[in-house]
């Protein structure tokens, strides 16, 4: 399995996509807007209509469902990576890049 740091997600954002394997609960509560919704438990029948044209960041609350995506996907010869340290990483690093605001982020930590 290969982690991301959530930094250097943010350096090439489009190079990946980002898939979100949180539950329908959490996902409603806060998502990243560029991120697409596979709960974890549907992740193996739905991996065959995930795109294989760009890497998968699969991403969590904190990574441990993100790297069981991972692990579930590791043959399939798509190449994966678990966002380290998950939703919250991902904003803590938009904050400190400027790509969010502060409320924006207070938002985003009450939600997760």
């Amino acid at each position: 399995m290969q982690n991301l740091e959530p930094s250097e997600y943010l350096d090439e954002p489009g190079r990946y996509l980002l898939v979100d394997v949180r539950s329908d609960m959490e996902w409603e509560a806060c998502h990243d807007e560029n991120a697409v919704h596979v709960p974890l438990t549907e992740l193996p029948e739905r991996a065959s209509s995930l795109p294989k044209d760009k890497p998968l960041v699969f991403i969590c609350r904190t990574g441990g469902r993100s790297s069981r995506a991972c692990e579930l996907l590791k043959d399939s010869g798509i190449e994966t990576y678990n966002l380290v340290g998950g939703m919250r990483a991902l904003a803590l690093a938009k904050k400190e890049k400027g790509l969010i605001s502060k409320e924006v982020f207070e938002a985003m930590m009450a939600n997760l």
